[in-house]
């Protein structure tokens, strides 16, 4: 039997006795193997056609051959009781001797060719290739051997006549022969449980066979009133079971047929009634019939269950290569994309892998990604199809066919997505835009972070029906869960890299803002101290210096409170225009006319400004229009922003007379010196009668437009904002 090593209780089997506890189960079998081979002796001996010419078919040979090869040669007892018991219950006229002479031939040849298969280690009791059912035929012809050899002798002692022998001797072989190939494959084909497992529909499949091979022989066989048809037309009938059901279903069938043609001639009906020779011709014919028949029919179903064996087995191999394919795919994959941290890179290598598993003609992922501002939205990667053939139609829209897949409710796989009732339900198109790809097999699955966040899909499509399987649903889930862990490490890496970014943002940024406030605190103690120097230079009681010192400094101050509140990136010159004049008038536009547009200057052209104001201011408060109660100021600027030239006017009006100083105050130096130098530009002073008149043109240094802070990426209006 398969798998099965021959030990050496085969080899001494004759001779070697169990012992212990396994006798009375060795008893119990040989037993039972005794009344079964008895059973089918009788049956045989009451077959018997003609006196002396042996049963047509030897059941008996076939049932001790079976169980030799199924249980193990050491039941051999089991064939010589059975023999002497059914000659002493049939009466049989040999004298014990004989009787026992020929059971113990019987014994040998079951014996001998059962041993040589129990040798064989790929024996299948089940027949399945030719090489089986070749032994099985060459140990029916040795069983039928070794077991008339000895009896011809028998025959001779017991006054059988010398002319009758051969004959007898014929018709035993042959019978013998019959019994092993008919009885033999019956019960080898179903000695296993797996055998008898089978589906109904298989079940009926097989029963129809048999009923339809039963028909077949008695209509050329039995049928009455009989005409001759040719036995030839059972061949066909014989070989649907055979070709259908392997030596499972041949066995059976031939059993069936076995039985019609031995019974129709030894009846005397049929094809065999008209063999003119007599019964002992028609029994040697019908013999001969059984035997060839059985032979073909074997080797046919061995042949058709080798070739499907071979068929299943490429097939196997075949499946055995793609499920290799696909694990080292998949392996390769998951190598691929856990090793790489570029999100484009890893989207486009799970949507290749799909492509390639799935069987796709394309494959597409949508995926969700954020950008530096904090906005979400849409990208994708294609393979099998260049990007032009599908950025024309733009990001699939939440259908009811995408639905499931954007809100990650499940995998989405149609046969023909044309024919899906979701599909084509949706404006403009009312399914596939003109000129998209072709898509009828549909397959697509979300791909989802470990929090459950739905990162993204994948679509596979394919212009032909029925592609995608539920092993390709599968796979592509698998594909879908990797991609779920790869895309969360990238865009951990990307937060990661993000992070360590702004940070040496901000360190930069904090080392400028330390290197600039040393710079601006060294400027502003600078300016400081000319002030204080200046102001107590003046020709001034020690009480007015202290105050004009202090106003100075407040003026500085509040400068500098406009400056900082855009972070030091400078200053809008309307707004220090209107602080300044706030100082001198709690309602601005009363006294003050102030006309321009909107013009940038930086810190220090902003402190310029800021500090000729408070001069101007002043002065006009203490000596000029302001001084008077229906004084009034007007300050104008112009602007060009294709030179950068700023033009600035202050005008008084309604004051005293106003005449030239003796002296130049800190105002006036302040004035000529300090716009120069800091704003880049001129100032001019005009002591008219009718009121003080100052004119600064000035060029200036950068932009007359808000700059954008290189590291926030904001204005300084939006920062304030």
């Amino acid at each position: 039997m398969r798998g099965r090593a021959v030990t050496a209780e085969d080899a001494g089997a004759l001779t070697r006795q169990p012992v212990g506890r396994s006798l009375a189960l060795y008893s119990l079998k040989v037993a039972a193997f005794s009344i079964a081979y008895a059973a089918a002796a009788i049956f045989g001996l009451t077959w018997s056609v003609v006196p002396g010419a042996g049963t047509p078919i030897w059941p008996a040979s076939g049932l001790a051959f079976a169980v030799l090869v199924l249980g193990g040669v050491r039941l051999w007892p089991g064939i010589l009781i059975g023999r002497l018991a059914a000659a002493i219950i049939l009466g049989s006229p040999q004298p014990l001797w004989a009787a026992t002479l020929i059971a113990s031939a019987s014994v040998l040849g079951g014996v001998a060719p059962a041993l040589v298969l129990r040798r064989m280690r790929s024996f299948d009791p089940s027949l399945s290739t030719l090489g089986h059912v070749v032994a099985v035929a060459a140990a029916a012809v040795a069983s039928a051997a070794l077991s008339a050899g000895p009896a011809m002798p028998v025959l001779w002692l017991t006054g059988t006549p010398a002319a009758q022998i051969p004959t007898t001797m014929v018709n035993w072989v042959l019978g013998n022969i019959g019994g092993v190939l008919i009885v033999s494959p019956l019960l080898l084909a179903w000695s296993r449980l797996e055998a008898w497992r089978m589906s109904r529909g298989h079940a009926l499949h097989l029963a129809l066979c048999l009923a339809v091979t039963a028909g077949a022989a008695y209509f050329v066989f039995i049928r009455s009133p009989f005409t001759p048809t040719p036995t030839w037309y059972l061949i066909p009938v014989l070989v649907w079971p055979a070709l259908a059901f392997n030596v499972k279903g041949a066995a059976p069938a031939l059993a069936i047929m076995a039985a019609f043609a031995v019974w129709s001639a030894e009846a005397a009906v049929g094809p065999f009634a008209s063999v003119p020779a007599g019964a002992a011709a028609r029994l040697l014919l019908s013999q001969q019939f059984v035997a060839i028949i059985a032979i073909t029919m074997l080797v046919l179903a061995a042949v058709a269950d080798e070739r499907r064996g071979r068929r299943k087995i490429l097939e196997s191999e075949a499946r055995l290569k793609d499920e290799r394919r696909v694990l080292e795919t998949l392996n390769a994959t998951g190598a691929a994309i856990a090793a790489e941290l570029e999100l484009d890179a890893v989207v486009q290598t799970v949507t290749d892998a799909g492509v390639e598993l799935t069987g796709a003609r394309f494959g597409a992922f949508f995926y969700n990604v954020v950008g530096p501002e904090g906005e979400s939205y849409t990208l994708f990667s294609l393979s099998g199809a260049p990007r032009s053939s599908f950025e024309r139609f733009g990001m699939p829209r939440n259908t009811d066919v995408f639905a499931p897949t954007f809100e990650g409710t499940g995998v989405v796989r149609s046969a023909d997505i044309t024919a899906d009732p979701r599909y084509g339900r949706n404006a403009p198109h009312r399914g596939m835009p003109k000129g998209h790809l072709p898509v009828r097999s549909y397959l697509a699955t979300p791909v989802r972070s470990r929090s459950g966040v739905v990162i993204g899909g994948l679509f596979f499509g394919h212009p032909e029906v029925g592609v995608f399987t539920e092993r390709a649903e599968w796979i592509v889930k698998g594909i879908a869960a990797q991609a779920a862990i790869a895309l969360d490490n990238a865009r951990l890496y990307q937060a990661a890299q993000s992070e360590i970014a702004e940070r040496r943002r901000i360190e930069a940024h904090q080392d400028l803002l330390i290197n600039e406030l040393n710079h601006r605190v060294k400027n502003t103690l600078a300016t400081v101290q000319s002030i204080a120097v200046q102001s107590l230079r003046s020709p001034m009681e020690g009480g007015q210096a202290k105050d004009a010192l202090m106003a100075r400094l407040i003026a500085l101050s509040k400068a500098h409170d406009v400056i900082t509140a855009r972070t030091w990136q400078g200053a809008d010159l309307g707004e220090i225009v209107r602080q300044a004049a706030e100082a001198f008038d709690d309602e601005a536009d009363s006294r003050f006319h102030i006309t321009g547009p909107d013009v940038w200057l930086e810190p220090k052209a902003a402190l310029a400004v800021a500090m000729a104001l408070h001069e101007l201011g002043t002065n006009a408060a203490k000596y000029g229009s302001l001084s008077a109660p229906g004084g009034t100021v007007a300050i104008l600027w112009t602007w060009n922003p294709t030179d950068r030239r700023l033009g600035f006017t202050w005008t008084e009006r309604g004051g005293p007379r106003v005449s030239a100083p003796k002296t130049r105050g800190f105002g006036s130096r302040l004035l000529e010196r300090g716009l120069k130098s800091d704003l880049g530009g001129e100032a001019r002073l005009d002591f008219a009668r009718d009121g003080l008149a100052c004119e600064i043109v000035a060029v200036l240094a950068a932009p007359g437009t808000p700059r954008v802070d290189a590291f926030s990426g904001r204005s300084p209006q939006q920062a304030q904002a």
